[in-house]
């Protein structure tokens, strides 16, 4: 069972502000949004990584397996304040590598089968 440390500020941790690609201090500096808290998780263990790739017969990126040897996932909430009552508004997360889902890609749309400028009918020459 994963343990849940408390929630964070986002300013408080420079690297949750790159996870987030600048969201935090976005959301931070807009008016009405109040509380958004980072609930990050302890890094994941290398054995982890490596037992979810044999499991799912997938090699992940080197800068996927970077992020969850830095932190196992995280959750970002924030409210929005409207009259006197706070709101719930929006959530991000990225889930721990043991909840990670490999995803089968369909062949319909991937190279070279993918629709192209060409597949586009010429609505000009009809008139």
């Amino acid at each position: 069972m994963e343990e849940t440390p408390p929630p964070l500020l986002g300013s408080n941790k420079p690297h949750l502000e790159k996870l987030t690609l600048g969201v935090t201090r976005i959301l931070e500096s807009s008016p009405g949004v109040t509380e958004v808290t980072i609930i990050e998780k302890a890094p994941a263990e290398r054995h982890m990584i490596s037992s979810w790739e044999q499991k799912n017969n997938c090699v992940l990126p080197e800068d996927l397996k970077n992020f969850y040897l830095m932190t196992n996932g995280f959750h970002m909430t924030w409210n929005v304040k409207l009259d006197e009552h706070t709101i719930p508004l929006g959530s991000m997360a990225i889930n721990s590598i043991s909840k990670l889902t490999q995803l089968n890609q369909s062949s319909l749309y991937s190279l070279p089968n993918a629709p192209t400028l060409a597949d586009l009918e010429d609505d000009t020459q009809e008139a």
